[in-house]
């Protein structure tokens, strides 16, 4: 009897955790059922195992674990194939992987896909994430090279060098940030013909459109500004491409010219006397409001990000808390990056504090073997500023949800008690050096790593090794 073959695809917003905890579940069911299997991971290395045209064609099942576009999409047009998100492949893989299988795959089945269905939230959240993937990058390597031009001037003087270059392009680079998130927003709705207008909104949504404008006591609508005309144009687009019929030979008129020129005027009149003014009056009033409550504004509003930054490890929360301290750094004495950064290290160096302190010291002996390892892997991950190593304790256990907010909260309220701030968006590491109180930094991750590492060891079930 001929072994059946199951190819499959996985690819979340970050690349980095979902991406890769999905292709191992989908490998470990298949060889545990004796099937052939292969697996394409298109991740922040990349697209590793590529899928062949003849890897497809031969396949029995194919399962697309995916959470945004994904590259080469056509090789799958007209097949059968089951489409999942990550984390509910990661859940229920056994469920998912049999209804593929039974879907079955025929020659002569040209269309017709076993889509799971998805709930307008999942919708409006996949967009979100899918624009939140591609801005990024534009923050991480923005801030990289600030930092490197940052801590190099502690040492030597940078003015007039190629550092002082570098900390210029970086700041710039960061500012594009807002566009470059509409920009991809509007492009997972309607693809090309929506990612310039979608480019254009987003700058108008930032201080780039206050700096070239010259625009005093203009206060950007920022990240919610940013979601607002993404979905804007994306649904436009597409509206726009729908119900303006053509003959072939004006198909290049319609989308190069007609389209384009009807989104983009109204784009703008509908971020300059729309978008703009409601959520710039938002972001006003929370800069207002936080800064006149002082230190106890902001011990609160670095609760909010911390606790949200925390809720799901690199989830839609924790992306949009990190994208409205990013949008409102700055903005006065009570904003600043320290409850994200902080937030964002904090769960996953605690499970790999609990990882060190299982069953030691007259506590709890609660991890496998293999937990121990991904425990130790989660604080090598946490030290270098990626949050999704805790993602398989949670999943596991999601009582520890509250626990890693209250250690994300517990830990930036001491630090910032102690005067720490942080204003590059570049946590563990690579932003340490740039806090002000560098130990009281440290001893706030410390205090809530401890935290989550204590809740981990006392909310968990014992493990078989």
């Amino acid at each position: 009897m001929k072994t059946k073959r199951i190819v499959a695809v996985t690819a979340c917003p970050t690349g980095i955790a979902h991406t890769f905890m999905a292709a191992k579940k989908i490998e470990s069911w298949a060889k545990e059922h004796g099937f052939h299997v292969k697996v394409e991971t298109q991740g922040s290395d990349g697209v590793k195992n590529l899928l062949t045209r003849e890897d497809i064609a031969s396949a029995d099942a194919i399962i697309l674990a995916v959470d945004v576009p994904i590259q080469d999409q056509e090789r799958f047009d007209g097949l059968p194939q089951l489409k999942v998100r990550t984390q509910e492949l990661i859940k229920h893989t056994d469920e998912f992987l049999q209804q593929a299988l039974n879907a079955g795959k025929t020659p002569h089945i040209t269309t017709g896909s076993p889509e799971i269905s998805r709930t307008a939230y999942q919708v409006f959240i996949g967009h979100i994430m899918t624009g939140i993937s591609y801005m990024l990058p534009v923050v991480v390597l923005g801030g990289l090279l600030m930092a490197v031009a940052k801590i190099t001037g502690q040492f030597i003087e940078i003015e007039n060098t190629p550092f002082a270059v570098l900390d210029k392009l970086g700041f710039m680079t960061i500012k594009f940030m807002y566009p470059i998130f509409a920009m991809y927003l509007a492009f997972s709705i309607a693809g090309k013909p929506a990612l310039i207008p979608g480019f254009i909104g987003g700058i108008m949504s930032d201080e780039i459109y206050k700096r070239f404008f010259d625009l005093d006591g203009f206060m950007p609508s920022s990240f919610f500004g940013a979601i607002a005309i993404g979905f804007f144009v994306g649904y436009m687009v597409r509206y726009l491409n729908d119900v303006i019929k053509v003959s072939t030979q004006l198909t290049t008129i319609k989308t190069m010219l007609v389209v384009p020129l009807l989104t983009g005027i109204t784009l703008v009149m509908v971020m300059q006397y729309l978008i703009n003014p409601v959520f710039g009056a938002l972001n006003q009033w929370m800069v207002g409001f936080f800064t006149a409550a002082g230190d106890t504004g902001r011990g609160f509003y670095s609760a909010m990000i911390a606790a949200g930054t925390a809720f799901d490890l690199g989830g839609p929360i924790n992306k949009a808390a990190g994208s409205v301290a990013l949008g409102l750094n700055g903005a006065g004495p009570t904003f600043d990056l320290t409850a994200r950064e902080l937030s964002i290290v904090i769960p996953s160096i605690g499970v790999g504090f609990a990882a060190l302190l299982n069953g030691r010291f007259g506590l709890p002996d609660v991890f496998s073997s293999e937990e121990k390892t991904l425990g130790s892997t989660s604080l090598l991950l946490g030290v270098i500023g990626i949050s999704e190593g805790a993602i398989p304790f949670i999943l596991k256990n999601p009582r520890l949800i509250p626990v890693f907010m209250t250690g994300a909260v517990g830990g930036t309220l001491v630090a910032i008690s102690l005067g720490v701030k942080q204003t590059l968006p570049l946590p563990a590491i690579w932003g340490w050096p740039l806090a002000t109180n560098v130990p009281g930094y440290l001893f706030g991750v410390l205090i809530g790593s401890l935290i989550c590492a204590l809740g981990v060891l006392f909310l968990s079930k014992k493990s078989v090794a």
